[in-house]
């Protein structure tokens, strides 16, 4: 795997402003105090009970290190329109690989280096260069992705993963060479394919669930085709949030629907949660099942409810989202992170030990974050914490327009020589546009540094 000669770059945060470290300096002049790793072990038993996992603690340091990255530039000989950023990036399962979606440029399937399966990692570790094992080229805009939950490398079967695109329907991809492996399809009243807005497994993994404009279809993973049940909604679905028996749904409209799935496959509705003031664009669970956050294009809150009383949201979280694309957002495997993106390039960190996110509290408060990263130079749409190893994704990227703002000078020469602009052409002149674009997958060491290993 090709290097960077350039020693790894180091971020640090503080609880109210942060900084960029020098990527030279090799320690910290003001250590922080380390939390007790007791306050946030999380113990995973195997099947057989033959060992406990302990999850490492995250952000003892308060540094993040970067360990491998990768970009992607638009060329000059294809359309401004055609503009290649991360829309999403996911670690498997078994965190073995990562995979990342980018527009117009289909998926990427990017693997961690070995070296950094177990052990610590030192300051001085040089920067790797990440390069796709498995690049699937999509034709169209990818909605939604979804990897296969009991997926491990050493089980070739259980190596998958699902999207939705435009004009296509569901469809399940080999992780180890690239290839379809089959389709489930969804058809309207007309008899006509439908793509899904959005898609996801069973928490067992024998079904996939997809949504749709007024309807939520679920397929039999061994039986792939337009054999399907249907359950009708009010709403499009936007996105999906899956814990045991329960399925979040979230909508367009603004507007989250809490289902019990039965083994059978079919709905039962508990409920409904309103308090978002865009379309619904990414939920997640916490691990023990009772909280559910939630965040929406063109909102800067993360909702935080509590399922058992879904009223009304339990807490509010601050964070920037200044466009309608999806931001994520990820709660660690232990429950005690909640790290999410922003249109602003920094990554905000909600420790419950410093921030009880998890329960109400004063919402006055304008920022309530625990850390901040400034990671990009752009948005920060993509977050994914890895299952096991202290590890984080992030991608950055939006669409940018290329045209520069129409200056003062500009208009008064336009109404001198009686030029008067239409309404759409005065709305497109007053967007504010940047030339300034990061398409970049990074992953970050947030675990403790080994003082003086390489």
């Amino acid at each position: 795997m090709t290097t960077l000669e350039n020693p790894t770059r180091e971020i640090e945060a503080k609880e109210e402003d942060y900084e960029r470290i020098s990527a030279n300096n090799s320690t910290v002049e003001n250590p922080t105090t380390e939390i007790e790793a007791s306050e946030v072990d999380y113990e995973r038993i195997d099947a057989n009970n033959s060992h406990v996992f302990s999850y490492p603690v995250l952000f003892t340091s308060r540094t993040l290190i970067e360990l491998s990255s990768s970009s992607w530039s638009r060329s000059p000989k294809i359309s401004t329109n055609v503009q290649p950023y991360l829309r999403g990036c996911k670690w498997s399962p078994d965190g073995t690989c990562c995979l990342a979606v980018v527009n117009n440029d289909g998926v990427h399937v990017m693997e961690l280096s070995r070296d950094l399966y177990d052990g610590s990692v030192g300051r001085n570790r040089t920067i790797d260069i990440l390069e796709p094992v498995i690049h699937v080229k999509e034709a169209g805009l990818v909605y939604d992705f979804c990897w296969y939950p009991s997926m491990n490398s050493n089980v070739p079967e259980s190596c998958c993963w699902i999207t939705t695109r435009q004009n296509a329907p569901v469809q399940m991809w080999d992780a180890f060479d690239g290839s379809l492996r089959c389709s489930y399809r969804g058809f309207n009243a007309v008899d006509e394919m439908e793509p899904a807005v959005t898609c996801t497994f069973t928490v067992d993994g024998t079904r996939i669930i997809a949504g749709y404009k007024k309807v939520l279809r679920t397929f039999d993973v061994e039986r792939p085709g337009r054999d399907y049940d249907e359950h009708n909604i009010n709403s499009p679905a936007s996105c999906f949030a899956t814990k045991d028996n329960l399925l979040s749904v979230g909508s367009w409209n603004s507007s989250i629907t809490l289902f019990n799935v039965s083994e059978m496959g079919t709905y039962k509705s508990i409920g409904k949660m309103h308090g978002h003031s865009g379309g619904v664009t990414h939920m997640k669970f916490s691990p023990d099942g009772l909280k559910l956050v939630s965040g929406a294009r063109k909102d800067h809150r993360l909702l935080v409810w509590d399922i058992r009383y879904y009223r009304r949201p339990l807490n509010i979280l601050s964070r920037p989202v200044d466009t309608n694309q999806r931001i994520y957002f990820d709660i660690s495997p232990c429950g005690t992170y909640l790290v999410s993106g922003g249109s602003d390039g920094v990554v905000r960190v909600w420790d419950v030990n410093q921030v009880n996110w998890k329960e109400e509290m004063d919402t006055s408060i304008e920022d309530n974050v625990s850390l901040k990263f400034p990671l990009h130079g752009d948005c920060c749409n993509s977050i994914s914490i890895h299952p096991c190893r202290p590890i984080l994704a992030t991608g950055s990227g939006q669409f940018h327009f290329n045209h520069p703002l129409t200056n003062l000078e500009d208009e008064i020469k336009m109404e001198v020589s009686g030029d008067n602009l239409g309404s759409d052409e005065q709305l497109f002149s007053d967007m504010k546009y940047s030339g300034n674009a990061e398409n970049s997958l990074v992953f970050w060491w947030i675990g403790d540094v080994a003082n003086g290993a390489v």
